[in-house]
């Protein structure tokens, strides 16, 4: 019968009748439904969601093996697998899908070898600035439980500090909106390497000496201590030399240092001290971890020779 035959098998009493050809079809449409797969079935065993595999039809990153007619079900081969495996760990690296597109697109050794190693730089920067970000981070959090212990200092004191270099716009502010343009500009330059909250520590570089003899609040420099030297124009950094600075500690704004000042000049009067250069206003506690004024807290360091 055209190919066709058929056997009957004897079992008992019973006869069992096996088409061959019935048969080999059941056997073509198990192969071919152990090839196709449902879309749920695909993206649970990718560990993806059926949205994503939509999105990438949507796109035309993968389309899939076929759409049924009736139902609108996306299925796909076992051996589109392979590829939603591929993007799936190119995504989990940090490739774009517009990178993925381009990896996938007639592939070949040396196109993908040279997506592979443009990436592989992406990451090892990526690496660097994490590890920036992470020894920021940990600094700036040892530095601030030692000032919520610490809290504000009764009276000035002498401190011997080692040679810091601080990052500089050399914008000159005096009120607060001025300071607040001079911190967005600030913020631009250390954000590109370290985020402002986890970075560097902010600053007010002003003379103390002047303050103390005209009894007022002279303009100031802002600026922002920091270890990565390379990374900036010299003409931005400002070297602090190590040495003994006259330390204060005081909770209030940023500008409310007048009471400060006048028992820095008592005490270094009192101490015989000498003033040797600019002094710095460290803020310690702002807006950036806190919103409660009365949690604002400052330090001013006066660099001093004995005589």
């Amino acid at each position: 019968m055209g190919g066709r035959y058929r056997c009957d098998l004897l079992k008992g009493k019973d006869c069992i009748r096996f088409d061959v050809e019935a048969y080999t079809i059941f056997s073509c449409f198990l192969i071919h439904y152990r090839l196709i797969h449902l879309i749920l079935n695909i993206a649970k065993l990718l560990h993806m969601t059926a949205e994503t595999l939509r999105h990438y039809d949507r796109i035309g990153l993968i389309k899939p093996h076929r759409i049924d007619s009736i139902t609108g079900y996306r299925y796909y081969s076992i051996h589109q697998y392979e590829v939603l495996g591929t993007i799936r760990e190119l995504k989990e690296i940090g490739l774009s899908l517009e990178e993925i597109r381009s990896f996938l697109d007639e592939r070949n050794l040396e196109k993908s070898l040279s997506i592979m190693e443009k990436h592989q730089n992406k990451l090892q920067q990526k690496i660097q600035q994490l590890i920036r970000i992470e020894s920021s981070l940990k600094q700036k959090t040892m530095y601030l439980k030692r000032i919520a212990t610490e809290g504000a200092t009764p009276r000035p004191s002498v401190r011997y500090i080692e040679e810091r270099h601080f990052l500089t716009t050399h914008m000159e502010v005096s009120n607060d909106i001025e300071l607040n343009y001079a911190a967005i500009k600030m913020e631009d330059l250390l954000e590109r390497h370290v985020p402002f909250v986890a970075g560097s520590f902010l600053g007010l570089l002003f003379d103390a000496k002047k303050q103390m003899i005209e009894n007022a609040i002279p303009s100031s420099t802002l600026i922002a201590q920091t270890a990565f030297l390379n990374d900036y124009p010299a003409s931005q950094l400002i070297r602090v030399p190590a040495g003994y600075f006259v330390c204060l500690r005081h909770f209030g704004q940023v500008w409310d240092r007048k009471g400060s000042i006048g028992e820095l000049k008592a005490y270094i009067e009192e101490n015989q001290l000498s003033i040797d250069g600019q002094s710095i206003q460290m803020v310690e506690v702002d807006v950036s971890v806190t919103d409660r004024l009365d949690e604002s807290l400052f330090e001013i360091q006066v660099p001093v020779l004995f005589q």
